[in-house]
């Protein structure tokens, strides 16, 4: 801002908040989502660096299922926080959400290098890599992220889902069997493996985890019968 002053900025909202609360007792049908949207556009538009108005105003459009516009405001973002890790991750999502993958690509990893201690933007580029069908990048992400926290026992179930969805199906049951070795009442790494046999042709297997989950996940359980049976 270079030539409005900043008592000038808030009687420009005060009167903008005031218009906008007599359209809402006019109006017939009230939006206030679209009201506060109305009045954080025009707050980025008189203040295009106000961090809050800009987060607040992507996350509407984010809620919105508008990627797009979230994306934009995102990169206004970056702009004034070019070294904020989790502004990058936010920007990343929206791409993502926006199905420009390449682009959400280099958000999250300019998010992991603006902050190396931070796991999620590893844990963000595998699923966009899965989303790409570039299960090796996908299943590399995920071996690092095991490597920094080798007793989450939920990464080695993607692992084994990422595994399998690439055809290796021998390393989808060897990372299932992992996690069953870190908790093996985990119905969740039971399901994968039951799904993993059957897609690599070992029915008997399959039925064997679907013994095993009948007793700990009734609903999980009936999931996978139902593939068995197919």
């Amino acid at each position: 801002m270079k030539t409005k002053k900043r008592w000038f900025l808030k009687a420009e909202l005060a009167v903008l908040v005031c218009v906008a609360c007599i359209w809402v007792v006019k109006s017939a049908t009230i939006d206030i989502e679209s009201v506060k949207a109305a009045v954080l556009k025009q707050v980025v538009k008189i203040d295009q660096d106000n961090v809050n108005a800009c987060q607040f105003l992507a996350a509407y459009y984010d809620r919105s299922r508008d990627f797009e516009k979230a994306a934009e405001v995102c990169k206004q973002l970056v702009r004034i926080e070019p070294n904020e890790s989790h502004t990058w991750n936010d920007l990343g999502d929206e791409y993502a959400s926006s199905g420009r993958y390449e682009e959400a690509v280099q958000a999250y990893k300019k998010a992991a290098q603006l902050d190396p201690d931070w796991r999620w933007p590893h844990f963000c580029l595998a699923y966009t890599y899965k989303d790409m069908h570039l299960y090796n990048n996908a299943i590399e992400e995920l071996k690092l992220l095991i490597k920094l926290e080798p007793d989450v026992v939920g990464l080695n179930v993607v692992l084994a889902n990422f595994y399998s969805q690439a055809g290796q199906y021998e390393n989808a049951i060897l990372a299932c069997k992992h996690a069953l070795q870190l908790d093996p009442n985990r119905s969740g790494a039971h399901y994968c493996l039951g799904k993993v046999y059957l897609e690599s042709g070992s029915k008997d297997l399959a039925l064997e985890e679907y013994k095993i989950l009948k007793t700990e996940d009734g609903k999980s359980a009936n999931e996978l019968l139902g593939l068995i049976n197919q």
